[in-house]
């Protein structure tokens, strides 16, 4: 039988559901009752279930509450949407889910942490431990480690509110243009290439000038005058984009701020359609 004691009876009752769901019943008997000013939770399992499900809480439970603390009395973010946007960054950081981001979690991991901390109490724990102690005295390097996430999240959700400023802006200009040309070909390989109705290649002295004409070096944004700065000059009525990967950057940008217009095709398709062209 191993006793846990937890201080807040919310924590013990939000332990006790992931215990249930996690560990069969017929191999668990738990129990809570008052004790000392703090609620035991009794497990009838194995130290390794109890090890996995205590880390389950920490990550998925009561990383949130710490979290929420941390971005309200740090850094004031009181509004809780944006607690729960970053809250979403902050997991997906967890879960190793942003690989842009995996070089600067890798030496932080702190999956990892957190596992060293759980396998080194685990070897010396008693049948009979505190969860609040447990948490102050094992979990410092941990904690360490959550404010270094927590600050890449903030950094990452203030980069997307930043992000979702500039789709707005140029989608908002796009929609005041008339169109230059019906469609146009974008192929997007090694690099990123135009070519016109007729499967003619633009130049890039010729996506230059388009640039300069409509006089968007002047936007606030920076704006490649390779890539989007020639759609954005044309606004042409549909943009057939080629590609192999959807999720680039550039493509996910175009589709953003193009929405209906671009028609999203394989790049061999581009390339049946030159070779029939030269038929």
């Amino acid at each position: 039988m191993i006793e846990i004691q937890f201080q807040d009876e919310k924590d013990a009752k939000k332990f006790l559901r992931l215990i249930n769901k996690q560990i069969k019943l017929a191999e668990s008997i738990e129990r809570m009752s008052d004790d000392h000013n703090c609620i035991v939770v009794k497990i009838d399992g194995s130290s390794q279930g109890v090890q996995k499900c205590l880390t389950a809480f920490i990550l998925h439970i009561k990383t949130d509450d710490w979290a929420k603390e941390i971005l309200q009395n740090r850094y004031f973010y009181m509004d809780e949407l944006e607690q729960r946007s970053i809250l979403e960054i902050l997991h997906s950081l967890i879960e190793e889910e942003r690989e842009g981001l995996a070089n600067l979690t890798k030496d932080i991991n702190i999956k990892t942490c957190l596992a060293d901390s759980m396998n080194n109490f685990m070897v010396e724990m008693h049948r009979e431990f505190s969860f609040d102690s447990f948490v102050t005295f094992r979990l410092k390097a941990f904690f360490e480690k959550l404010l270094k996430y927590i600050e890449l999240s903030i950094d990452e959700y203030k980069m997307e509110q930043e992000y979702q400023v500039f789709i707005h802006t140029l989608r908002n200009s796009l929609s005041k243009k008339a169109a230059k040309v019906n469609h146009i070909h974008v192929l997007i390989d090694l690099e990123i290439q135009f070519f016109d109705t007729e499967y003619r290649e633009i130049p890039q002295q010729e996506l230059m000038m388009l640039y300069e004409q409509r006089n968007l070096a002047s936007s606030p944004y920076y704006i490649d005058p390779f890539s989007l700065g020639p759609l954005l000059a044309l606004a042409p009525k549909t943009i057939y984009l080629y590609t192999e990967d959807r999720e680039l950057p550039i493509v996910r940008t175009i589709l953003n701020i193009f929405e209906e217009r671009v028609k999203l095709l394989e790049k061999d398709h581009f390339f049946l359609k030159i070779t029939l062209k030269q038929k």
